[in-house]
Parts: C-alpha cells; structure tokens; sequence
C-alpha cells in the first residue's frame, strides 16, 4: 500500500522530526511504501509596495519602545539563518526520513496514495499545524482513500479551535475509517466537541520501536559527552526550571550535560544556535545518568533507555500529553514542580520499577500495533 504521512513539519525539533521517523520506519516494516510529507519552509514577506510602511512601522515601534519593539528585518533574518542553524539535523531528516517535499497539500493528487496517516505529535492544534482542516484531511475530500489518525495529538486539554474549525473538522474527522489520539483528554475532546465517540488512545510513534533501534542511531555520534553525566534538555527555560536544573547538577559528581538548544534565539550568536545531530542527541539519552526535561519525549526516551527521570511542567507547549504518558506507565512521580534545596535526590535517582514499565510497554505496544494494522 502506498502511505502518506501528514504530520508537524520537519525543521529542528527533535521529538517532532523522531516521531516522524519511527512512524514512517514501522509502516515501512509493515510492508507498506511510505512518503512522510513535509512542507517547504516559507518566510512570509510584506508585498513589495507594503514593506517600506512596514518597516518603517517597525521602526518607529522600536524607537517609541527604546529598542524593544519588533524586529524591523525579521524575514530577511530569516532566510538567511535557517539553513545554518538546521544544517546538522536536516542530514538525519534527508538521510533517514527521506520526506516529500511540497509547497502546499494541494501539490498532491489524487491517485498517488492509497491510504493517508495522520500524526502523530500535536498535528491537530492549530497554532502549529496552520490551516487545520488539511491536518484533518480536507485536501482528500473527493478521493476515494483510506484515512487514518494515528496518535493525533490536540496539545493540551483544551481545545483551541475557532467555532467555524470545529464544525468544518468535526465533518471530516466522521469520514475517517479510523482514529487514534495520544492523550486520554484528545479522546474526550473527540466525544464531547467533534462528536466523534470510537477514538482510541495508542502510544506515541517513538514509543513503537525498541530502545536498540535507537541504539543503532546513537551508534554514529561521533561526540559522546553525556558519559558519567545527568543530562538537561528544556525547551523553554525559567527560572524556577534553572533551578531544579541546577538542584540536580549538584547531585552528580560527572555534573550535567546541557542539550538544550535555541535556534530561533536571535540574541544568542549565530554559531551556538545551530542543532546538534540527532544521533548525537539520542546518544546523549543513552549515556546519561540522569535526565531533567520538559520535553514530552525526551520523558519517552528516558523511558526507552531505563533512566531515572524527573520531568518539569511545561503549560505553554501542553501538559496533557506528559501527564497521559507518566500515568500510563505509572511514574507520576517524575512530575515535580519544586525541589528542596536540601534534597540529595535520594529517590528521584532511585530507578523505577522498569519490569513494570516494560510490561505494560508491551501490552500498548500490542495494542498500538494491532489498531495500525487492523486500519490498513
């Protein structure tokens, strides 16, 4: 069968371009030739008879604000950084990913696909997907093709669509043979806002494949500098995040390994904005003793590799889907929103029960899969 995935586009986020990968890597294992679609970059500028009112807006902006008004050449900035901080990782997308790359859904026909999968990572929030109703398969809608939502992901447990998007998603999703939802909240805000009541919940795509499987990328970084460490990896950083980060150095004698990266930080030079490889990322998870996070799957990862884990709220990016994870597998615990000054992280160092983790692994994975293969 011939698959296309639909999901976040592929620029410099790890958890997004990995899901992606394990996604494509088990259809691919299933038999099945499959294209994960990625939309090129776009770097929206001004018409050209707007731009000198628009910068000049800008401009005055910035005086009135003493220099805190908005960026007056945003775009241009734009086009030129992008391909220096993406360089690295776009060598694991191109090379393991291999995706389609289009301008728009409407570039695809109808007869290339048999079958579209959607997902999985927070593809149905519209503040990052666009416009939304293509993430539910709205370019297909004269087609006769399977359509599948696999671990589609809402974001928070709340939903942030428009009135006018909820009705025109709430027709598309009923045309769907089959739909699975990451969170235990996506599979209510099916029920009770699209009026869609057979919503299953199944694991995260990276969750799909076996921590070897990772090992076998981590196995080509060449800089494993997480050995002996704990390992930081925070997508949005705070000062109370800093720190529990900073509680948690203090805990190991190696000290910590900082993964965190900031490629659209503009006042952080150019060079130290670039994003690592993957497999040096991964490589990190591997090795490390440690890991404080913010980042759902750096969580699953830490799952994968047995690591002991604390995992810091992260409202802005959603908490619905951290929170589904650690009560799935029964690590709760791993939530902290404060240490101690004094604590000598005693019982967060402590492992989990893995026997557990990894039984109940299986059996979701079991399910997983089977829901997959079932609608295909």
């Amino acid at each position: 069968m011939r698959i296309a995935v639909i999901t976040l586009p592929l620029h410099t986020n790890y958890g997004g371009i990995l899901q992606a990968y394990a996604l494509r890597k088990v259809l691919m294992d299933l038999g099945h030739e499959t294209d994960v679609i990625d939309r090129k970059v776009k770097v929206v500028f001004p018409p050209k008879w707007k731009m000198p009112l628009v910068y000049a807006k800008r401009m005055v902006l910035n005086v009135m604000s003493r220099g805190k008004g908005p960026e007056i050449f945003r775009e241009k900035r734009l086009v030129k950084e992008h391909p220096v901080v993406a360089a690295q990782v776009s060598r694991f997308i191109d090379s393991s990913i291999g995706p389609r790359l289009v301008d728009d859904y409407s570039d695809i026909r109808s007869g290339e696909y048999d079958a579209f999968v959607v997902g999985s990572d927070q593809v149905w929030r519209p503040k990052y997907f666009g416009r939304i109703e293509d993430a539910f398969l709205d370019f297909t809608s004269r087609w006769n093709v399977k359509r599948i939502a696999y671990a589609a992901s809402f974001g928070t447990g709340q939903l942030e669509f428009t009135y006018e998007q909820l009705e025109r998603c709430s027709r598309l999703l009923k045309r769907f043979d089959a739909v699975s939802v990451r969170e235990k909240d996506a599979v209510n805000i099916c029920d009770e806002w699209l009026d869609y009541e057979r919503a299953r919940l199944v694991l995260d795509p990276v969750l799909l494949l076996d921590a070897d499987d990772y090992r076998k990328v981590a196995s080509k970084s060449t800089r494993r500098i997480c050995k002996g460490k704990a390992l930081k990896y925070i997508l949005d950083p705070k000062p109370e995040k800093t720190a529990i980060a900073e509680r948690v150095r203090s805990w190991f004698i190696g000290g910590m390994h900082d993964a965190s990266v900031a490629p659209r930080d503009n006042s952080i030079p150019l060079k130290d904005r670039v994003v690592p490889p993957m497999e040096d990322w991964i490589a990190c998870f591997e090795d490390a003793e440690f890991v404080v996070t913010d980042s759902f799957h750096a969580c699953v990862l830490a799952i994968l590799f047995h690591k002991p884990f604390i995992v810091l709220g992260n409202p802005h990016r959603g908490m619905s889907r951290i929170v589904s994870l650690l009560e799935s597998f029964g690590l709760d615990d791993r939530l902290v929103h404060g240490l101690d000054p004094e604590d000598d992280g005693e019982y967060y160092m402590n492992d989990p029960d893995w026997r557990a983790v990894d039984e109940i692994l299986e059996q979701k994975r079991g399910e997983s899969m089977a829901f997959l293969m079932k609608s295909l």
